[in-house]
């Protein structure tokens, strides 16, 4: 640690001259930090060998950078305009092992500061600025995910400061204990700060900002690249589940685009559909790094039929696969859900497994962390390989969990992989949280993660101006459990669950199985009639070593992985839990 410490204060100061300027004009260059490290990543595919891409140190990489490469890193990271003459502190992590090369190059003082809280130690330095702009460098090439936050004060006390322009824009606070920095764990707040910080103005930040120049220990591969052929097959709905259904898949950058021809299973006449296209990027997978993700919406379909399609590929169509629509006024139908998924092969060949069980099911669900490193696609890779060709005849509905949404950097590759219904609250992420229908039952499908507050209104307006008898809410974090309080979630949403009588929600995250006795106004009652089950569930291997009492379960069970399936016939509804092998290890019967 001492070493890789003097060896990049070395670096620093022999171009510590680039930044002798700096002092002079707050003048920002052009460009970006995306650039510069793209750049850098097409270099070192094209000149290093795929072996010596994991040995690459900090000081091999400042070799490769122009000065403008450096100063771009060191100055637009973080941006933002003072209206006079100010003192930014950056709070650095003392365990990163590599203290990020410009920070002392372009002027940073270490003071004898320090700030704490229950996890984290940092080091705080210091740097004057004149009124103008400011702009603060990367958190380094490693991925130190408890990046550097700032303070930032007037010089002269008596200046009535005013910061504007913040870029990337994150939600500014003033400096003080009990405060949270990181707004993907803001239950992580500040338990010791020099005096002499407080009151200061806060900028909060997120953890995933550690990888937008990440390249020490970074480049991953796939066990399945994409090719000529379409796979990662994968049905869902956007649309009305008896007359819609969305295919995905995936191929490499070299198809341009994709078709899929379909007909009614027995008929002779054929329909095509175009398909949109995306091209998803994961600059660090190094032997896939860019693939092709195709969507082709089908609509005009007739309620309760059977289809068959098939995809073009560079060489011909691929084999037939087969889905069946949504009938129309039926009242029998069932589902299978999965509690964490974690792109885990036992997982999938379980799913493989309950499909073969129960071949009637009309589609899936996955409540939440579906992998564990939602911005690594060769982990979803693994998810769609595992699964195999489950999903290429049943929808799958999910709904994303933290682990999707990594580090606060939102859930975009989720997002690709999926069409879903936009229907969800105005002013948040499209196709996250969602409803939709299937017979005579209404699923809510939340995303926990993002603001409870600002989905509560829109929750209340679908269980409210639905006439289903059945209703069914799916969201990652469990409202009741016995680790984490969701206090929030209990208050906007169970109570609405109350009010509307919501038949039963669905969680995972807390790697157990549990379900309550029926809830109402957070009390057990004597029936499903006068209250909600939840239910939480783990579709992958685990055991937890201790747990504590909960009054309100009416079962619970340590182990996974393990599967739900629901099957509702008119006014009555079977829950059963089993274990891979087919095992009942639960079950549960509701009659309306």
């Amino acid at each position: 640690m001492q070493k890789s410490y003097l060896r990049t204060i070395l670096l620093a100061a022999c171009f510590a001259a680039l930044f002798t300027g700096c002092n002079k004009s707050n003048e920002l260059p052009s460009g970006t930090v995306k650039e510069v490290i793209d750049n850098l990543v097409t270099k070192l595919y094209r000149t290093l060998p795929p072996t010596q891409l994991d040995t690459i140190s900090n000081e091999y990489i400042l070799r490769l950078l122009t000065d403008k490469d450096k100063e771009i890193l060191s100055k637009k990271f973080w941006t933002f305009d003072v209206n006079v003459p100010v003192i930014v502190s950056l709070m650095r992590d003392r365990d990163q092992e590599v203290v990020p090369f410009w920070i002392e190059a372009s002027g940073f003082k270490l003071s004898q500061f320090q700030v704490k809280n229950d996890e984290y130690e940092y080091e705080v330095w210091q740097k004057e600025f004149p009124a103008g702009q400011v702009g603060l460098g990367i958190n380094g090439f490693d991925k130190h995910r408890p990046v550097y936050f700032i303070t930032v004060a007037p010089q002269n006390e008596k200046d009535k400061l005013k910061i504007t322009n913040v870029n990337p824009r994150y939600a500014l606070g003033v400096m003080d204990l009990n405060e949270f920095t990181y707004h993907d764990w803001d239950e992580l707040k500040l338990k010791f700060l020099s005096v002499e910080l407080k009151d200061q103005v806060l900028f909060t930040t997120v953890r995933g900002r550690a990888r937008e120049a990440h390249l020490v220990n970074a480049f991953r591969t796939t066990d399945t690249p994409s090719g000529t052929k379409p796979d990662q097959v994968v049905l869902t709905w956007s649309g009305d589940a008896k007359t819609t259904m969305d295919i995905q898949w995936r191929t490499s950058p070299e198809v341009k685009s994709g078709k899929v021809k379909y007909w009614e299973k027995g008929g002779i006449d054929t329909f095509y559909v175009d398909a949109s296209v995306f091209k998803m990027e994961d600059r660090l997978l190094r032997n896939d790094r860019f693939m092709n993700r195709f969507t082709a919406n089908l609509d005009y379909l007739d309620p309760g039929q059977a289809y068959q399609y098939v995809l073009a590929s560079k060489s011909g169509w691929s084999q037939p696969a087969e889905f069946t629509t949504a009938p129309l006024n039926e009242e029998n139908f069932s589902f299978i859900w999965f509690g964490d998924t974690h792109h885990s092969e036992a997982w999938g060949d379980m799913a493989k497994k309950s499909l073969k069980r129960h071949p009637e099911t009309a589609f899936f669900s996955i409540v939440g962390d579906l992998v564990t490193t939602g911005l690594h696609r060769d982990e979803w890779d693994k998810l769609w390989d595992y699964s195999d060709s489950v999903f290429t005849g049943k929808p799958l509905m999910p709904v994303p969990g933290n682990h999707d949404s990594q580090d606060g950097l939102g859930a975009w590759m989720y997002k690709e992989m999926f069409s879903l219904p936009d229907n969800g609250p105005k002013k948040q992420p499209s196709e996250m949280t969602y409803a939709f229908n299937y017979e005579h039952a209404l699923f809510l499908m939340m995303d926990a993660t993002l603001p409870i507050h600002a989905q509560t209104a829109w929750m209340e307006q679908q269980l409210k101006n639905s006439d289903a008898k059945w209703k069914f809410v799916m969201l990652h974090f469990p409202p009741y459990n016995y680790d984490n309080s969701y206090d929030e979630i209990i208050k906007e949403w169970c109570s609405l669950f109350d009010k509307y009588h919501v038949d039963m929600v669905m969680s995972g995250h807390m790697h157990y199985y549990l379900r309550t006795k029926p809830m109402f106004n957070e009390q057990p009652v004597a029936s499903p009639a006068k209250g909600t089950i939840y239910t939480v569930s783990i579709g992958i291997p685990g055991e937890l070593e201790y747990w504590l009492e909960e009054e309100y379960a009416a079962v619970r069970m340590k182990e996974g992985p393990l599967y739900q399936h629901i099957a509702i016939k008119g006014n009555t509804l079977s829950y059963k839990c089993y274990d891979p092998d087919g095992n009942v290890k639960d079950q549960l019967v509701i009659k309306k």
